[in-house]
């Protein structure tokens, strides 16, 4: 197994982001061996014999050395370029690629990875028994975009590490190959974000970077293509979004869609729709964002948190009826409702019953479309020239085996973009954050 502690010269928790414009600039993050070095990368288009050169600044300096952050503009957009960092200019690291995304607005083929809840591979009690193929297979497909839905490291529960920053530390080195070709951009979960579980948002905060959104970076979005993303800050069990959050996030969906923004996807931790005992639904965010985003014409949100996989059908009148538009499992078009994802474990385990999450129901809900709680899971979104998004779920043993589609959807294209109605401004005036 790869020794995901050692350090190696150009690549110590390598990886990329995006922080302005997706088409034209790329942010790389690593960590230097010399506080001293200057921060530079060297970049160039496949075939060149030249190296560009663009230089930045020290994110964080501690004993083991500066974490360097350089972002990279006025390239091409859907380009794909080489790029090699380094630990001063004596100890260059491989070179290594990565692309950028189309124009903003540009309807375009793309394909995006979603992943949550992985954990540290190795842990001595083996509930990250997915974590270590989860991070090839993805590495393997080579995505334009990872979305990671939070529950990164675990570290209450990892007690190889003392300190919280060397768990930090662990996870980026895990993640290189992954987050070394494609940007890897975060949403918060619990294991983030509860003292409680010995944790804390801080060092996360310093290592990841993100467009600056709301909140201190609680919340934030960005555009790739034709799709806007929306991470969503969602870690409580119980307790809808305060009303400052929900505020933020209907105006940004709705500056997005004024920009003529084809895809909406919010991607949230905590799930409104999760039949698991580990972690059921919360039903107050539940029934703060039905309304909101069925009123907004949102069409897929992710979700992660329960270790169990589920999805449902397309849905209105949520919470009341809950009611599918649809029993198709595999089809759905522009008029249909919400489907509602909850992508989960990435490679670990539930601490709490030291498995996949148990049903609370012999029989799925009427809601439900598809469940399985025997494996490991990622999404692929796959955001075609037509319009259209095909998602297909990937289980992982974690054995070494073949990994198998556990489901596969396509959501058909709008003919134009989506248009929140005016409607939906008055559920901003309601107290607690409802809707």
């Amino acid at each position: 197994m790869t020794n995901y502690s050692e350090h190696v010269h150009g690549s110590d928790q390598l990886h990329l982001a995006w922080v302005g414009d997706t088409a034209t600039t790329l942010t790389v993050i690593w960590r230097s061996c010399d506080p001293a070095a200057d921060a530079v990368v060297h970049y160039r288009l496949p075939g060149e014999e030249r190296w560009r050169e663009a230089s930045g600044r020290h994110r964080l300096v501690d004993e083991l050395g500066a974490l360097q952050e350089v972002t990279l503009t006025g390239l091409d957009p859907q380009t794909r370029y080489e790029y090699r960092v380094g630990c001063g200019p004596e100890q260059q690291g491989r070179v290594r690629a990565f692309r950028t995304a189309p124009q903003t607005g540009e309807v375009a083929d793309m394909e995006i990875v979603f992943v949550s809840d992985t954990g540290l591979i190795g842990r001595v009690d083996g509930l990250t028994d997915g974590t270590e193929q989860i991070i090839e297979d993805i590495t393997k497909r080579d995505p334009l975009l990872v979305l990671h839905g939070g529950d990164f490291a675990y570290f209450d529960t990892d007690r190889r590490f003392q300190f919280l920053e060397e768990s930090i530390d662990y996870f980026f080195n895990q993640m290189v190959p992954v987050a070394s070709q494609a940007p890897m951009m975060p949403t918060w979960g619990n294991h983030e974000l509860m003292y409680v579980l010995q944790e804390r948002i801080e060092p996360w905060l310093d290592r990841f970077a993100t467009p600056e959104g709301s909140e201190g970076r609680l919340n934030y979005s960005y555009d790739v293509g034709h799709v806007h993303f929306v991470s969503i800050c969602a870690f409580e069990f119980d307790d809808p979004l305060p009303e400052e959050r929900l505020r933020w996030v209907i105006e940004d969906i709705r500056a997005a869609q004024a920009a003529g923004q084809r895809w909406i996807v919010p991607v949230l931790h905590v799930a409104p729709f999760a039949e698991g005992r580990n972690h059921p639904s919360n039903l107050a965010l539940r029934a703060q964002l039905g309304p909101v985003f069925e009123e907004l014409g949102i069409r897929l949100v992710v979700t992660s948190h329960d270790q169990a996989y589920e999805r449902t059908y397309p849905l209105i009148d949520v919470p009341a009826r809950n009611a599918p538009t649809s029993t198709s499992l595999v089809e759905y078009g522009p008029g249909d409702g919400t489907v509602w994802m909850k992508v989960s474990p990435g490679g670990k385990r539930s601490n709490i019953n030291k498995n996949f999450s148990n049903f609370a129901t012999e029989e799925p809900p009427h809601w439900t479309a598809v469940r399985n709680n025997t494996i490991h899971n990622y999404a692929v979104l796959r955001f075609t020239g037509d319009g259209a998004l095909v998602v297909e779920v990937q289980g992982v043993r974690g054995d070494g085996s073949t990994p198998v589609v556990i489901d596969r959807f396509t959501l058909l294209a709008s003919q134009e973009p989506v248009f929140a109605h005016d409607a939906v401004g008055a559920g901003l005036t309601a107290e607690g954050g409802a809707s």
